[in-house]
This record gives C-alpha cells, structure tokens and sequence, in this order.
C-alpha cells in the first residue's frame, strides 16, 4: 500500500529587501487541501488596505489538480487576483511552462515561469 503525499504550504520569505508569499504545490492537489490552505491565505491579507502581493509558487512536484480543486483554484484567482502584483512560477517542463502562460493571460496580475527559484527571486527584486 503506498501512500500518495499532496498539498499545499504557505510561507513568508525575505530577499534583500521584499517579501513575498511562497506557495509549494505538491502531488495531486484535492478541494480538501484548498479548505486548508485558502483560510491562510485570506488571514495573510486581512487587514492590509490594498494589498501587492509578491509570490514564489514552485510546482516542480505539483502533479495536477482534481477537477474541484482547480475550480478552487479559479475561485481564489476572481476574489484575490487585484491583490499580487507578480507570480514567479518555478517548475520543470513544457506543461508546467504552458500552466504559466495560460495563468498570465488570464488573470491582472504579472506570471513568469522559471526554471530555477534564483532566477524566480531576481526577477521578483526587479
């Protein structure tokens, strides 16, 4: 019996002198694992008037999503999209490399996919 890990976690990280939310995606992301993490997301952001949200999402082992999950996904892009202003995408392959793009056209904020989380950090400090 093998047990399959997936899920998302949240952090804060600090590169010279920005902040910015890290996002880690990993295996088959379920609804279940979106109740988690979309409260800690929402508490993040409470209270900060107009929020410009930088964000590190590394999805090198993120394998996909169960069709409510990226519902819940979509969900969170409509009620939060205004507040990030960049999305550096790490991650490995063309699929993952066509994820970014699709999200860039379809949402306010700036997306760029990378290949390694020192070119995604850079362009996050530009």
């Amino acid at each position: 019996m093998s047990v399959e890990t997936h899920g998302i976690s949240v952090g804060i990280e600090r590169s010279g002198s920005k902040f910015y939310m890290t996002f880690v995606a990993v295996g088959k992301l379920t609804h279940e694992d979106y109740q988690y993490m979309v409260p800690m997301l929402e508490s993040a952001i409470a209270g900060v008037d107009e929020p410009e949200i930088n964000v590190l999402a590394d999805i090198t082992e993120l394998e996909g999503w169960e069709l409510r999950a990226a519902w819940d996904d979509l969900k969170i892009g409509i009620a939060h999209g205004k507040s990030f202003e960049k999305i550096a995408i790490v991650g490995e392959g063309k699929l993952q490399q066509w994820m970014a793009k699709i999200a860039d056209w379809f949402t306010p904020y700036d997306a760029k996919f990378f290949d390694s989380k020192k070119q995604a950090r850079e362009w996050l400090n530009d």
